[in-house]
Formats: C-alpha cells, sequence, structure tokens
C-alpha cells in the first residue's frame, strides 16, 4: 500500500532570503511566517503555509555545510529546487522503495530550530545519492500532522491570511526530456500509477505531459516535455507558458521542477492585487481562465494561479 498523501513542501532556492521573503510577502501577497535554520544543514528558510502544503524560501548560510547541488543552482540563480511528497508512513513507502530496487537514503531525522529556539522535526527519505537530492523529490513525515503542524510551520501561531487569497497548492511540474522514460521511472521509484498522456493545450503552453494523482486525490505532480521536439529555443524565447520557454527551460536547469498551480479564492481579485503592485503576468481566460505570474516576479519560480469561483 502507497501512503503517498499529498505535496508536503516546494523549495525555493533564494541568494538574498530577507529579499524575497519580502517580494513573496508584499508583491505576491503570499504572507511568510515561521522559519529557522537547520542544524548542520548550512541553510536557513522562511515558510508560506497555503492549505496542508508550504512553500519553503531556502538560502545557504554556512557554505561548508550546505549541498552541493544547492551551491551549484544558486549560482545560476533563484529558482524551485525540488517538490516534496508528504508520506503518512515513511517506514512503509521506504521499505516498499526498497523491495522495488531503489537505493535510498533513510529515513532519516531533520529539524528545524526558530529564532526563539523552538525546534520542529521530522523523518525523511532521499533517492539514491546525496548529489541527486535536488532531482528526484524527497518522502518526509513530520512529527505533528493537521492543525498542530500548520501552526507550527506558522512559526506556532495560526497561519496568516494570503492577501492573493491562495487557498490551496494544486500540482507541480517537472520537465524532462524523454516523457515515456521519465514516466517510467517515477512510476517504479514512488509507486504511483501514472496518467494517460495530454497536452498542454488547456494552459496554452506547448507541453505533453503525464500526471500521478496522490492519495488526497485534489493534488498531483506532473511531467511536461517540451513540444513540438524539432523546436529549439531562440535566444528571444521568454516565460512560461510562451512558446519554446519550456525547451530553453530544460537546457538550463535539466530535469527539474518548472512549475506550480495554486488555487486562489478569486482570480480577478487577485489580478487586482498583482496590479496594483506591479507584478507581471500572462493571463488568459480561454480555454479556461488562468493567470502565469512571471519568473522575474517571483525569484525565478513560475506559478499558475486558477480561480475557485470557476470551479
Amino acid at each position: 500500500m502507497n501512503h503517498l498523501w499529498g505535496l508536503d513542501h516546494i523549495i525555493i532556492g533564494v541568494n538574498d532570503l530577507e529579499k524575497a521573503t519580502k517580494t513573496f510577502q508584499e508583491d505576491l501577497g503570499l504572507a511568510v511566517s515561521g522559519g529557522g535554520i537547520h542544524p548542520g544543514g548550512g541553510t536557513a528558510n522562511r515558510i508560506i503555509v497555503i492549505g496542508d502544503t508550504y512553500l519553503e524560501l531556502i538560502t545557504v548560510r554556512d557554505r561548508a555545510e550546505a549541498q552541493q547541488s544547492i551551491l551549484d543552482h544558486l549560482a545560476k540563480g533563484d529558482g524551485y529546487l525540488n517538490f516534496v511528497l508528504a508520506s503518512t508512513d515513511i517506514a512503509a513507502d521506504s521499505q516498499a522503495m526498497v523491495e522495488r530496487g531503489i537505493a535510498i537514503l533513510g529515513p532519516n531525522a531533520g529539524e528545524l530550530r526558530s529564532a526563539n529556539d523552538r525546534r520542529r522535526g521530522w523523518m525523511r527519505t532521499d533517492v539514491e545519492r546525496p548529489d541527486l537530492a535536488q532531482q528526484y523529490p524527497f518522502l518526509i513525515q513530520h512529527d505533528s500532522s493537521g492543525e498542530e503542524r500548520q501552526r507550527r510551520l506558522a512559526g506556532w501561531s495560526t497561519p496568516p491570511h494570503h492577501p492573493l487569497s491562495a487557498t490551496s497548492v494544486l500540482s507541480t511540474t517537472l520537465v524532462v526530456a524523454n516523457l515515456p522514460e521519465a514516466t517510467a521511472r517515477f512510476q517504479h521509484i514512488y509507486g504511483l500509477t501514472p496518467s494517460i498522456e495530454y497536452t498542454g493545450e488547456v494552459d496554452s503552453w506547448d507541453a505533453m505531459l503525464v500526471a500521478f494523482r496522490l492519495g488526497n486525490e485534489f493534488q498531483c505532480f506532473e511531467l511536461a516535455t517540451p513540444l513540438p521536439a524539432n523546436i529549439d529555443p531562440t535566444e528571444e524565447a521568454g516565460h512560461l507558458p510562451e512558446r519554446g520557454a519550456l525547451r530553453k527551460y530544460l537546457q538550463t536547469f535539466g530535469e527539474s521542477l518548472c512549475r506550480i498551480t495554486l488555487a486562489v479564492a478569486n482570480l480577478e481579485a487577485a489580478r487586482r492585487y498583482l496590479d496594483s503592485h506591479q507584478v507581471t503576468y500572462t493571463y488568459q481566460d480561454a480555454p479556461r481562465s488562468e493567470l502565469w505570474i512571471h519568473p522575474d516576479h517571483a525569484c525565478g519560480a513560475s506559478m499558475v494561479l486558477y480561480g475557485q469561483e470557476a470551479e
């Protein structure tokens, strides 16, 4: 039995944590709370709780302790590092991976220490070698759950309201070079069943995708490959969902997280907020209403907003 319940959190690497905190808090209307340092990990973070998932803004505070993969990625600039899958029984999920022939590290204990010396912990299992830590999502099980987990994440207080009206994280998307190969690989690693292939036409981007639905039923992670394969990106290739941008992203960062999708209570209200803070985005109302926040205004992180009022 698979215990991968949902998307636990999304990791966004930033070179300047204070500046990134201000960008998300003020420009994007995503309230930041909680955070601290990872003892022995060489990093510090701030947290944005959105429903049962959170965004983690993370920076390097001690280069000697930090993972080389984080240092390498941040050398290219701010942006997505990875996402993390929530397990309700990490021991069982880890054992199942071993039985499928997957080399893992863990489960190992982790801890965050806040500024007032409060601590929260978790168990974590990584896929294969440490140098692949930013390539495959890892598994996590926190030492708390439900509302208590949300309070601890938000700095041991009630998670704040988001002026952007974000209510949940719906999905994450990894760009891959070979969709059939990657689909089989991720199915084998995580024991999840992929969807049939589908086009990115509904989101107006040149991609072919598959989705892996998670246990909570409303979240998934996707794999996407650029289409058509014979079109090379140009120097003019811009941001997702512009034509050629996904292929350029793949060539720059390799197989990696390229976007997340968020539900907001009201998309028009979210537009007004972003307009008032001069945030650039791409909006379309057909075939469905959605808004792509340009990564230049979100620390390199492309985010898509869908309005709940349209559901």
